[in-house]
């Protein structure tokens, strides 16, 4: 069972919109899910193919899990050009921002 959740435990409600640190805890935790490796090994400078040797399937598996929890549509052309953690966030704060 992994670590993701659909509802901010601070509000009590579905997750339209998080701060920067709950987003990159969110993108974090779904990385070590994939990963099978602790969160805190991640962090936002953290590049996934050189640090961790993602491939293409583990990004994918990363990215419905952030589309299911955030409620975004992410195209997998993004996923792959986001070399570090820290660039996935900006990725998904500005799609987010769209929403909102």
């Amino acid at each position: 069972m992994d670590r993701m959740d659909l509802k901010d435990k601070d509000q009590g409600q579905d997750t339209p919109a998080l701060g920067r640190a709950k987003l990159s805890l969110t993108v974090r935790t779904a990385v070590s899910d994939v990963l099978g490796t602790e969160v805190d090994d991640i962090d936002e400078t953290t590049d996934l193919g050189n640090d961790f040797g993602i491939d293409s399937l583990e990004l994918m598996d990363v990215g419905a899990r952030l589309e299911n929890v955030l409620r975004v549509k992410i195209q997998v052309s993004d996923l792959l050009e986001a070399r570090t953690v820290g660039d996935a966030v900006d990725l998904l704060e500005r799609r987010m921002a769209r929403l909102v």
